[in-house]
């Protein structure tokens, strides 16, 4: 979950991305998906350090180019809330997903955006930069959905009620655009 978590919020602003981040709770299992989407510069651009961009997924080129790694975990909410409890330490983006146990049964699923952004804020890049990269992310996204009997949310909510989603233009990200929440968060009954 942490090197899952750490592509969703690393990429983005990194390779110019779509990534896609998909919580869907079942009574008491879960299972996160992650698909990250790059065009041939930016998959170059991750391949030339080195590192396997899909060391724990499954990687697929795709017809118009592109570059697709999906990446899939499944484990108890149990198992979920105690991995991103451990990573409380350094930098680690894991530290803006949180899931919480309610008194009344159900789990509040959050992710803290107002962290995510004040990193990009203190990033202290050059403003020319800034404009420069915000070019780049136009046409991108970041997505978090989260399926499940879905009781509240202040992303939108699908007519039938299972499904909780959130979509943020990266463009619109980097230059701390208010209309980006601050936070994505999602009551669920498991």
């Amino acid at each position: 979950m942490r090197k899952l978590l750490f592509l969703l919020f690393l990429l983005p602003l990194a390779a110019c991305v779509d990534m896609d981040l998909t919580l869907k709770i079942d009574g008491d299992n879960a299972t996160v998906s992650s698909t990250v989407t790059m065009g041939p510069e930016g998959y170059q651009m991750m391949a030339s350090s080195g590192e396997d961009t899909c060391k724990d997924g499954v990687a697929t080129t795709l017809d118009n180019g592109d570059y697709q790694c999906t990446t899939e975990m499944t484990g108890t909410i149990d198992e979920m809330i105690a991995e991103l409890e451990a990573s409380k330490e350094g930098m680690d983006p894991d530290q803006t997903a949180k899931i919480e146990r309610l008194e009344d049964g159900n789990l509040r699923v959050s992710f803290d955006l107002a962290e995510m952004k004040a990193s990009v804020a203190e990033g202290g890049m050059d403003p020319g930069m800034l404009v420069m990269m915000q070019q780049m992310l136009v046409g991108r996204s970041l997505t978090f959905t989260i399926e499940g009997q879905i009781v509240e949310t202040n992303g939108q909510l699908s007519d039938s009620g299972d499904m909780a989603v959130l979509s943020i233009p990266l463009d619109k990200f980097a230059m701390q655009d208010p209309s980006v929440p601050d936070s994505f968060v999602t009551i669920v009954t498991p």
